[in-house]
């Protein structure tokens, strides 16, 4: 961000400038403005939708309680149930029942303001159809509300019934509800119409709200197309729950959802939906942003008029400048800059004029210091090395002749003219060797003519072996960083020791890293004199020539990634390892 902003031209600077501080900030306010006011309307029309929920449950719970209370009163009527029950051969015996039991109209006289009517529908067929018990005829059995009252056994249960009144047919709302005899025979369905006038008044205000049924059913609202739609939604939420997306007219909604207990026994309900439109509620909140979004517009407007109008009286004089900058920047810092004047652009042309002449000579310090640091270190690291090979020399014996091992072979002395043959060899390799990496093939090849040289010197008392992971044999390696590992077991391991010893060399990768260990079990060392030699390998004593010779050849050439380990216990033998990188 920081190079894309130094690279910018001057005027471009001041519109990004401009953008920062003006635009951005004033759009993000105004983007804040617009969601503070969105959740601000959206909170206060959940919050009323609340209190629409409320209000009708209150009041709706007042007529849901009087239609329970009839149903009650009615339910355990003994004289309604004798009615119901009994079977007339006498009509006047009807007639008299009829006139003598009056406590439908009683009903109906103290509950007038929120129940438009109560209705019997009877099963006993000696009845009469009256305005408040009808017989229950087929038309009747196949209504829905009928077959549901069956059903529920007694429950009170809550539909729309069609009354088929020929002056004004319509669907109520009604709690219906099976009653039976203390035998527990079905003799009849008590249906108690709530007043449509009554629940038009309650929704008066409440325009967006609905009553909903245990089938899911709409039985109450405003808009009578809604009335007898079945919704979609789960009957098991709990009171107060908040739909994000509720699907009523085809749209998507928000709604709020109550419940009213239906019964006494708790085990019916009807449930209030209200809801509401996001579109509808952010109408003027997007009004207001509109608003404000366009004073906002011309402010800025006005504000990058202004802007430019001050860069450009910056960037004319600025540009003449660049002319000659730009000449330094494609490389020539010999060029020359006209002092433009004393104010601040003057001063940094003297300053760009001073600065390209100290560049100029820095680099030229710079450039030759490095090349001849980097010829010294490579100088140094050539000779420690080729110091550090020509040590190895010294070790073997240097007046082994190819006339000794074959006056041996013609003398029949096979195993000696065998073992001046290996010597003579490594011999050879030994004094070939350079800071060449050799295949690790080769080095072991070094490393088993030197055992077996010091098997037919010291005979059975040395048993070796060597176990190499079969990928690694092409792996490079520097030459010489086995033997002298193996020659130190033998020399100091197993020399002193009284009884066999072994030698163990193995060679394996792990996690891409090659590791060798050369292990005996010889006399080993105490745990002093393994510190000992541990802190004298980047020391400048001749002792350990060997182990230091391996230790600092790996630490030239492989610098941070040679590792080398060593691990010996008095009596039992002593442990080195190698970690260097696969290459």
């Amino acid at each position: 961000m920081r190079f894309f902003f130094v690279n910018l031209k001057i005027k471009k600077k001041f519109i990004l400038a401009f953008v920062i501080s003006a635009l951005i900030p004033q759009t993000i306010l105004g983007i804040i403005l617009f969601l503070n006011l969105r959740a601000i309307a959206l909170e206060n029309a959940i919050k009323d939708t609340r209190k629409n929920v409320e209000d009708v449950k209150i009041k709706l719970m007042d007529i849901v309680q009087n239609a329970v209370d009839i149903s009650n009163k009615l339910y355990l009527d003994k004289k309604l149930l004798n009615i119901l029950s009994t079977e007339y051969k006498d009509i006047s015996e009807i007639y008299y029942d009829y006139n003598s039991y009056t406590e439908l109209s009683n009903l109906m006289s103290i509950y007038h303001r929120n129940i438009y009517a109560i209705k019997i529908f009877a099963f006993n067929p000696t009845l009469l159809d009256t305005g408040e018990i009808i017989k229950v005829d087929q038309h009747i059995k196949a209504q829905k509300w009928f077959k549901k009252a069956i059903k529920g056994d007694g429950k009170i249960l809550w539909d729309l019934v069609y009354d088929e009144n020929p002056f004004r047919p319509q669907y109520y709302f009604s709690l219906i509800r099976l009653i039976k005899n203390s035998y527990g025979e079905k003799i009849g369905v008590m249906v108690i119409y709530i007043k449509k006038e009554k629940l038009e008044e309650i929704l008066s205000l409440h325009l967006n709200t609905l009553v909903v049924n245990d089938d899911k059913v709409v039985v109450v609202a405003k808009d009578e197309k809604l009335i007898g739609k079945r919704l979609n939604f789960d009957l098991s939420l709990e009171d107060d729950c908040f739909f994000k997306n509720f699907n009523i007219y085809n749209q998507r909604t928000m709604a709020i959802l109550g419940t009213i207990s239906a019964s006494e026994s708790g085990n019916s309900f009807l449930k209030i939906i209200s809801f509401f439109s996001k579109k509808k509620i952010f109408e003027s909140v997007n009004r207001i942003t509109f608003i404000t979004f366009g004073l906002i517009l011309i402010n800025l407007l006005v504000s990058l008029l202004l802007m430019l109008l001050f860069s450009k009286l910056i960037t004319d004089r600025i540009a003449i400048l660049n002319k000659k900058v730009n000449e330094i920047s494609h490389g020539n810092l010999d060029a020359q800059i006209n002092i433009l004047g004393n104010d601040e652009i003057g001063q940094l042309t003297e300053n760009i004029k001073t600065m390209a002449k100290n560049i100029k000579n820095l680099i030229d310090q710079v450039y030759l210091a490095e090349i001849q640091k980097q010829q010294i270190i490579a100088k140094q690291r050539e000779i420690q090395l080729e110091m550090l090979c020509n040590q190895i020399n010294p070790h073997f014996l240097f007046n082994t002749l190819e006339s000794i091992r074959m006056k041996a072979f013609c003398t029949g002395q096979h195993e000696i003219a065998h073992v001046v043959y290996l010597l003579s060899d490594l011999l050879r390799k030994s004094l070939e060797m350079t800071t060449d990496l050799i295949s690790l093939e080769k080095e072991i090849e070094i490393v088993k003519e030197f055992l077996e040289i010091q098997k037919f010197r010291f005979g059975d008392k040395i048993n070796y072996k060597i176990e190499v992971q079969e990928n690694l044999f092409s792996s490079k390696v520097l030459p010489f960083i086995i033997q002298p590992l193996v020659e130190n077991s033998i020399r100091h391991g197993i020399e002193p020791m009284i009884g066999k010893g072994s030698i163990e060399v193995k060679v394996f990768e792990e996690d891409e890293v090659i590791k060798i260990i050369v292990a005996d079990n010889g006399v080993g060392m105490s745990k002093e004199k393994l510190e000992e030699l541990l802190s004298s390998l980047d020391g400048k004593d001749k002792s350990h020539v060997g182990l230091k010779n391996v230790y600092h050849r790996l630490r030239l050439f492989y610098g941070d990634e040679a590792r080398i380990y060593i691990d010996s216990e008095l009596s039992k033998g002593t442990n080195v390892k190698i970690q260097i990188p696969k290459r």
